[in-house]
Order: structure tokens, then C-alpha cells, then sequence
């Protein structure tokens, strides 16, 4: 299994959590005008890959899911005839995780972990190289097309792909395909909430496809915000929305990239809306002096 030092990089919650966008943090180059007017909205996902490619697509504005599915069943060609003849489910999952890390070499590097292209589907097919939650969506892909089964994990601070049931299954690290055993989900575990913490069935959340594409989102809003795509990232909290439209933790960091935008009165009433949702939160102090702040400034019209 690749060690990970946990002090030494970002997991993926923290990248995708901790993303409070400071006013005075952010370098000043304007970006595009606010557009909050997307495409339809998406009730039910089916599939997740396909679902957030078409996200991915609709938030940056290039055509490139067609191509990325061109390059996924490629893949699958590739290793077609490797995977015929196996009928057990057992020897079905360890050829495919062979195959998909060893012979097409998928693989996660955590030094590349804040790195846009280790988030952004399409790029992680072609570089074959990413974030364990993208590399876990990508697997899981493989896996429908072979029916092999497997659930997605929300495991605190990084995806887990599980075979089998909660009580006897197999824990997978998706950046590389090695077993993660209970003793190593507990040390991961203690290296995201501290030493005193203790592994549950808890820490074993079952990924919906709904779950699994909001993480996805969360993630890449984060890393855009960190590239600062501002334009982008707030196309994305849009669409996270759409699934989760009274979430107040992205209607706040909507807030912060609409003060970026300078559409200064959209951005006071999502604090506001944060406020009143959260009121014990650290941030609501820092958020009310925004407010005030804002009051003091005309709002820019779009």
C-alpha cells in the first residue's frame, strides 16, 4: 500500500471542506461574469461517470465527453479479452484489479493531490493518474462494464471501494488497488480526526450515486477555487445545488465567489442565509462584518 503521510498532504475532504474562499486571499484578477443560468436540472443519477463528465462539460464549456467515453471503451477493449473466462466473483475482482493497476497502471501520487488534473475526469483517463475518489470512479466504471461488483465508500478524508458486505467484505485503496485492512482504515482514520479515534460502521458510509457525484463536485470546486477558476467553481456550487439546494455550506462559499464577482447583494444574502442556518458556526462572525461591508459599497449590475 502507498504510505501516506497524513501531515504531509490535503485529503480529499480536506479539499474539498475546508475551502472557506477569504476576500483578501484571493489574487485580484477579474473573472468571467456570474451565469446562473445552467442546464437542466439533474433529479436522479444513473451513472456517475457519465454524469459528471456532462458536469464537467457544462462547467468549463469544452466538448469533451464524447471523447472521453471514445477513450474509456478503448480501455475496456484493451483488457476485454483478459477478463473472458473468469465466472467466480472472486477471481473476477482480482483480475480486474490487476488489470486496471497493473496492466493499464492506473495509479494516485498525493504529491499531484491539489493538482486540477488529478480531479477532472477526463484528464485522470488520459493521464491515468488521480485522486483516489477519481480513480475510484473510474474503476467503478470498469467494474458495471465487467459486473463486477462493488460500492463506493465515503470513508472520512478518502473514497474506499468495498467488495462484499459491511461485516466480511474487502476494503480497496483506489490510488493504488491494495487491501486495506481494518487495522489500516483505523490508522487512516486516526491520521484525519486524531489518535483517540476509534473505527465504526459509521466511518463505513455506502456511497449513493447521488453521494458519490456531490463528492465529486465538492472536490473539483475546491481545486478549481485553488486554480482560481472562480467562474467555474461557482457553476459547480450550482450544480451541487441542484441536488442539494439548501445546503448552507455552498450557499456561503456561492457567497464568497459572488464577492469575488463583485455582485456584492447576491453575495450578503447568501451570509445571511448562512447565518441564520448556522449561527454557531466559527465563520458567521467574520461573515456579518462582510455584510456590513458590502452595505457600504453599490453593487455592481451584470
Amino acid at each position: 500500500m502507498m504510505e501516506l503521510d497524513a501531515n504531509a498532504a490535503l485529503t480529499e475532504t480536506e479539499l474539498a471542506e475546508d475551502i472557506a474562499v477569504d476576500n483578501h486571499a484571493i489574487d485580484s484578477e477579474q473573472p468571467e461574469e456570474y451565469d446562473d443560468e445552467l442546464a437542466e436540472e439533474v433529479l436522479m443519477i444513473d451513472n456517475v461517470m457519465l454524469a459528471t463528465l456532462s458536469a464537467i462539460e457544462e462547467i468549463t464549456e469544452k466538448t469533451l465527453l464524447e471523447e472521453a467515453i471514445i477513450e474509456l471503451d478503448e480501455l475496456i477493449e484493451l483488457i476485454e479479452v483478459d477478463m473472458q473466462g473468469f465466472t467466480c466473483d472472486v477471481e473476477k475482482r482480482d483480475q480486474l484489479l490487476y488489470l486496471f493497476y497493473q496492466q493499464l497502471g492506473f495509479a494516485g501520487d498525493w504529491r499531484k493531490w491539489l493538482e486540477l488534473d488529478s480531479v477532472l475526469l477526463h484528464k485522470v483517463i488520459s493521464s491515468r493518474n488521480g485522486v483516489p475518489l477519481s480513480l475510484g470512479t473510474v474503476f467503478m466504471y470498469f467494474a458495471e462494464h465487467f459486473e463486477v461488483d462493488v460500492t463506493g465508500i465515503l470513508f472520512p478524508g478518502q473514497f474506499v471501494l468495498r467488495f462484499g458486505s459491511k461485516q466480511d467484505g474487502m476494503y480497496i485503496d483506489p490510488a493504488d488497488g491494495q487491501v486495506l485492512s481494518r487495522h489500516k482504515l483505523q490508522v487512516l482514520l486516526r491520521g484525519i480526526e486524531g489518535n483517540h479515534a476509534l473505527l465504526s460502521d459509521d466511518d463505513l458510509f455506502e456511497a449513493t450515486n447521488e453521494m458519490h457525484y456531490l463528492r465529486l463536485l465538492q472536490v473539483l470546486k475546491a481545486a478549481l477555487i485553488r486554480d482560481e477558476h472562480f467562474s467555474y467553481a461557482l457553476r459547480c456550487i450550482d450544480l451541487i445545488l441542484e441536488i442539494d439546494p439548501d445546503e448552507p455550506y455552498e450557499i456561503r462559499d456561492r457567497g464568497f465567489l459572488l464577492q469575488q464577482l463583485d455582485c456584492k447583494k447576491l453575495a450578503s444574502e447568501d451570509f445571511a442565509y448562512f447565518i441564520e442556518q448556522c449561527p454557531d458556526d466559527p465563520i458567521t462572525r467574520v461573515l456579518k462584518a462582510q455584510i456590513d461591508e458590502l452595505a457600504a459599497t453599490d453593487d455592481t449590475i451584470h
